[in-house]
């Protein structure tokens, strides 16, 4: 690291640059920490997780100029610590980036790249393709928040960097506006390239033929197993379809990798193979005795489960108790609700009965109410009927008023008439009483005139007495029809609201009777339910535990099969190994005879010359007799080792049958205590959750 911080203050004082400070601090203050593939502090060389190697050199969200991403190029040329370089929001722009991809393509360390919010666009794409296209050594490579599709001639250049490829796996570029024409130059890129693993694709403008270009790509390439095509407007059976021919590709990298881990485990056990024939029998006696201890643990922690398990029985004997008891509460809240539900009914009836007395009192009161209506209609009638009478009285008496004014000014002509006949009798009298005359007129006159103002102001009066009367009437009657009318509207609004109050009531009634009987059903087909689930939990539980007891007899019975197998091969290895022992002591004793034999005759041939030949023959023969012996010998042995072999082999197949049926009994066991916790945790539920 000071290497490189050192190189990248020279390459500056070289350029006649100021270096930037904010890169001199990350690289002055960095420290090498461990991590697990998680993105470290900003500026801080971290360790890479597995399958990456070097340290990451962080300079996120710091703003590079253009001389800087020169100088950090001709810098990362040639460096070989840092393997993920982080530059994501970091204004690099199309300039820069140019700078960095071409210094980046004699890079041979950096494994991880982060681009992330640079504003890249065409030019970019284009560096980006002789990126791709020159660089072998890149792993992953993120592209999100750019702009690198906007130009899609530029795009299909980075596409055949892409196709040039050989090392990429990892590639994101969401939100990057690549278009469908861009989309189906990266497919056809795509299926020329067999390393990339994963593509994101997300949020861009791919649309439904860009969705096409993608599945008819992933006919033919086979390694992309995982693909994000989410906020690009495909259709929802495109979509299917690029799933499905994804997941072929993923099932496919399952069963390579599945094939090839089994062929690595296959290399490393015929490696062990080669290995363990090259060990000797004790080995193969001191694998026996720990098979043996082995046997002798299992069958302690055997008989531990069984012990466990019968633990569990019990406890399950108690839990089936505890049901009993639950189904025992459960038949007697289901007589309280029986005998809450007679009493509901008793309500209800009282409720009925109230109700009819209601509708009993409403009635009468309607019928009181009715006859107060008629008699105060009657009294009215009654008082107009009065007022009627006393208006034909008043004019009754107006017309008598008018008789008598009538009657006097009869008598005044009747006096005028006397008068006139008076005047012709007391012709004679006349100058004497013309005065008195003259005054009785004037009397006469005056009275007359007195008796019609006082008729008048009389007339007057009882006009205005009976217009008075008479409007006092009207208003009366006005008043009276209001009343009347008021009184009707007050009649139509009671009998409306006893009819509401009525129809409420038997609503009320029809509600509270669908209410409990709808309770009573839930309740009824609660417990029902409740019941039908305890005694097929019950049943299934005994069924299972009968299972349980089955299997552990089978693995009882299979694990003292395997032990008595494992006993008679133990005894039929030291029959073998006694045997071999013989044998070898035999063929010691032959060797040993012959030897002494071949002295004798070498003595006897020095002592007599002259049977040389004969001794000569019979040295020949014997030494022939040597070489068959020696021969039967080394087939024995290798028959010897041909049946070590193959109880070596079956000894192997025991030892994998014995840890399957370890495992099977392991998995059993475990299925049984899940299945007993589950069973417990349900039986636990129902009685925790409160009773509606």
């Amino acid at each position: 690291m000071e290497d490189f911080r050192t190189s990248y203050l020279r390459l500056c004082k070289e350029n006649r640059l100021e270096p930037q400070q904010s890169v001199l601090s990350h690289l002055s203050h960095g420290k090498h920490t461990e991590t697990s593939g998680g993105r470290s502090p900003r500026g801080t060389p971290s360790k890479m997780g597995p399958g990456n190697h070097g340290v990451v050199l962080d300079l996120s969200t710091t703003s590079l100029t253009v001389q800087t991403c020169s100088v950090l190029g001709a810098a990362l040329a040639k460096d070989c610590l840092y393997g993920e370089l982080r530059l994501s929001d970091c204004m690099i722009g199309d300039e820069g980036f140019k700078l960095l991809a071409h210094s980046l393509c004699s890079n041979a360390a950096v494994r991880n790249l982060d681009l992330k919010g640079n504003n890249l666009r065409g030019p970019s794409a284009e560096a980006l393709g002789k990126l791709l296209g020159q660089n072998h050594t890149l792993r992953r490579l993120c592209l999100e928040w750019n702009s690198l599709g906007l130009d899609s001639d530029r795009f299909a250049l980075l596409a055949e960097g892409l196709a040039a490829n050989n090392s990429l796996e990892v590639l994101d570029l969401r939100n990057n506006q690549i278009s469908h024409d861009g989309v189906s130059e990266l497919c056809k890129a795509l299926q020329r390239n067999c390393v990339l693993s994963s593509l994101d694709l997300r949020w861009n403008n791919i649309g439904i033929v860009g969705g096409r270009s993608v599945l008819a790509m992933l006919q033919y390439n086979k390694t992309l197993t995982e693909l994000e095509l989410a906020g690009n407007n495909i259709t929802q059976d495109i979509m299917k379809a690029i799933d499905v021919a994804r997941q072929h590709n993923l099932d496919r990298a399952s069963l390579t990798n599945e094939h090839q881990s089994r062929q690595s485990i296959m290399t490393r056990e015929i490696k062990q193979l080669r290995t363990q024939k090259k060990q000797q029998a004790s080995d193969l006696l001191h694998r026996i005795d720990q098979q043996n201890e082995l046997q002798s643990r299992t069958h302690r922690d055997t008989a531990h489960k069984i012990h466990q398990l019968q633990e569990a029985l019990a406890e399950r004997k108690c839990a089936f108790n505890a049901l009993n008891a639950k189904l025992s509460k459960t038949e007697a809240e289901l007589l309280l609700a029986e005998q809450r539900s007679r009493d509901l009914s008793d309500i209800l009836e009282v409720s009925r009965k109230e109700n009819s007395s209601l509708v009993a009192m409403h009635q009468k009161e309607m019928q009181t109410q009715l006859g107060e209506k008629a008699s105060s209609e009657s009294k009215l009638l009654h008082d107009i009927a009065s007022l009627k009478d006393r208006n034909l009285h008043l004019e009754t008496k107006a017309d008598e008023l008018d008789k008598r004014c009538q009657h006097q000014q009869d008598q005044i002509y009747e006096l005028k008439e006397e008068l006139a006949t008076s005047h012709a009798q007391v012709k004679l009298q006349a100058t004497q009483a013309e005065e008195r005359l003259q005054n009785e007129k004037q009397r006469l006159r005056d009275q007359q005139r007195d008796l019609e103002r006082r008729h008048a102001s009389e007339m007057q009066h009882q006009r205005e007495s009976a217009e008075e009367s008479e409007r006092a009437y009207r208003d009366r009657i006005v008043k009276l029809e209001e009343h009347r009318r008021s009184l009707e509207e007050e009649m139509s609004k009671l009998k409306n609201q006893q009819l509401t109050e009525r129809l409420a009531l038997e609503e009320q009634i029809l509600s509270t009777r669908q209410r409990v009987k709808e309770e009573e059903h839930q309740r009824m087909k609660h417990l029902e339910d409740k019941i039908r689930l305890l005694s097929n939990a019950k049943d299934d539980i005994q069924q299972h535990y009968s299972q349980q007891m089955q299997t552990i007899a089978e693995l009882q019975a299979k694990n003292n099969n395997a032990g008595l197998e494992v006993e008679s091969l133990k005894r039929r290895l030291e029959e073998l190994n006694q045997e071999l022992a013989g044998k070898n002591n035999e063929l010691q004793a032959e060797v040993n005879k012959v030897k002494l034999s071949s002295s004798k005759q070498l003595s006897r041939m020095e002592a007599q010359i002259q049977d040389s030949e004969s001794l000569r023959e019979r040295c020949s023969t014997l030494e022939l007799q040597l070489a068959e012996q020696t021969r039967r010998h080394r087939t024995e042995l290798m028959d010897r080792d041909n049946e070590t072999d193959s109880l070596r082999e079956r000894m192997r197949s025991q030892d994998m049958e014995y840890s399957r049926i370890q495992e099977e009994e392991t998995q059993r066991a475990g299925m049984l205590q899940a299945a007993i916790s589950g069973y417990l945790t349900s039986t636990r539920t129902p009685m925790s959750t409160p009773r509606k």
